[in-house]
C-alpha cells in the first residue's frame, strides 16, 4: 500500500515552513515544555492517589465508585498527555525520557509496542484506509468504514455502539494486545517476529496492572471479589468512553475521506489524504484541548505528528488560515455537533 503523489508538494512545504515559521518565532521547539510535564504530574498523581484512598482510606460504596472512575479517567488521560507525545518522540529531544515515559502506558494497562504498531505504524500512516488503517476494525461489531462487509446486525450499531464503547478499554488491554502478538501478518505488516523481550513486557505487566488494579483492593479492603471485579469495570467504562469518543470524533464522522484502494495504491499525497481523512472537534476550546492532550486538534496532529500537543492549538490556527486562503476543506465542528455526526455517521453506515 503506497501513496501515488510525492509528498513533496506545495500543501506540505507551505505547512512546514509556516510551522518551522511559528517554533523561530515563539523561540521554541517541537518538543514539550514544562506546560505538559506539570499536567502529566497532576494527571498522574490523581491517578495514585484514587488508587491509595481505594486500598486504606474509603469505606463507602460511594467513595469507591468516584475513586474507580478518578482511576478510570486519569488513565485514559495520563495515555493522551504523556504517552502518546512519548511514543511521537514529541515530548522530549532525549529519546530515552520518550522511551522512559512510554512505559506509562504499560503500567496503566496498554501495551505500548503493539499501540506503536496500531497507531503510529499504521494509522498515522493509512488514516480511514481499511486494510491499512488497523483503528478501522477495533471494535467488533460496528462498520466504522464503508468498505467494510455489511452485516445484518449493522442496522442496530447506532443503539448497541455506547455500550461497545464502555467496553473498549478492557477490551483493548486482554483481547487487542494479546491477539496482535500473536498475528505474523497485521495489515499491510508482512512476515512479523515479535521479539522474545516485548513478549516478556506484555506478559508481566499485564500480570502486574491485573494484580495492583483488581487483585490488591479484593485482599486489602472490605470489598468482596465480586465487588471489585464490579468496580473494576466502572474504571474501565470510564476509561473507554473516554477513550472511544476522542478517537472516533476525529476521524468516523460525516465529511471525512474513506479511498477505497484494492490495487493498493493511494491516488493522493500523504498530507492532502491527512487533511481530508481527519477533523478537528471543538479546537477553540483549551480545557477539551488540556483533558484530550491536544487531540481534540486532531488535523494538526495528523500532519505534525512529531509535533508536542502543546502547539497544537496554534498550529491549527496556521493550519485553518492557510486553508482558506488557499480554498482548501479544513474541516472542524463542535463538541456536541462531533457527537451527533459521529451519531449520524454510525445510521448511514447501519445500512447496506
Amino acid at each position: 500500500m503506497k501513496f501515488v503523489k510525492s509528498n513533496q508538494t506545495k500543501l506540505f512545504s507551505d505547512l512546514k515552513a509556516e510551522s518551522n515559521r511559528y517554533f523561530i518565532e515563539n523561540n521554541t521547539s517541537r518538543f514539550g515544555n514544562m506546560s505538559i510535564y506539570i499536567k502529566g504530574f497532576l494527571v498522574l498523581a490523581v491517578y495514585l492517589t484514587a488508587y491509595y484512598h481505594i486500598l486504606f482510606k474509603i469505606e463507602s460504596i460511594l467513595g469507591f465508585v468516584i475513586a474507580y472512575l478518578l482511576m478510570g479517567f486519569s488513565g485514559v488521560m495520563i495515555v493522551f498527555n504523556l504517552v502518546h507525545d512519548a511514543s511521537h518522540h514529541a515530548l522530549s529531544k532525549y529519546k530515552w525520557i520518550n522511551k522512559s515515559i512510554t512505559y506509562l502506558g504499560d503500567f496503566v494497562g496498554i501495551n505500548t509496542y503493539i499501540w506503536d504498531i496500531r497507531h503510529n505504524i499504521q494509522h498515522h500512516s493509512y488514516t480511514n484506509i481499511l486494510g491499512g488503517d488497523l483503528i478501522i476494525e477495533n471494535i467488533p461489531m460496528i462498520r466504522m468504514s464503508p468498505h467494510q462487509n455489511y452485516k445484518s446486525f449493522h442496522r442496530f450499531q447506532v443503539y448497541y455502539a455506547p455500550v461497545l464503547y464502555m467496553l473498549y478499554s478492557f477490551f483493548w488491554m486482554f483481547v487487542i494486545d494479546f491477539k496482535l502478538f500473536f498475528k505474523k501478518e497485521i495489515c499491510n505488516l508482512k512476515n512479523l517476529k515479535h521479539p522474545p523481550k516485548e513478549w516478556a513486557i506484555l506478559i508481566c505487566s499485564k500480570i502486574f496492572y491485573v494484580f495492583y488494579s483488581l487483585i490488591l483492593p479484593c485482599w486489602i479492603t472490605d470489598l468482596t471479589l465480586l465487588q471489585s471485579i464490579g468496580f473494576f469495570f466502572l474504571m474501565h467504562a470510564a476509561a473507554g468512553l473516554l477513550l472511544s469518543f476522542v478517537a472516533v470524533l476525529g476521524h468516523f464522522v460525516e465529511g471525512t475521506s474513506f479511498p477505497d484502494v484494492p490495487d493498493g495504491k493511494i491516488d493522493n499525497s500523504w498530507c492532502k489524504h491527512e487533511l481530508e481523512a481527519t477533523i478537528d472537534f471543538a479546537p477553540k476550546s483549551k480545557l477539551v484541548n488540556w483533558i484530550t492532550g491536544g487531540l481534540n486538534t486532531h488535523v494538526a496532529h495528523h500532519i505534525f505528528p512529531q509535533v508536542s500537543h502543546v502547539h497544537y492549538y496554534n498550529l491549527t490556527i496556521i493550519i485553518e488560515e492557510y486553508c482558506k486562503a488557499n480554498n482548501l476543506d479544513y474541516k472542524k465542528d463542535t463538541l456536541a455537533g462531533g457527537f451527533r455526526s459521529h451519531f449520524r455517521y454510525l445510521k448511514r453506515l447501519s445500512r447496506p
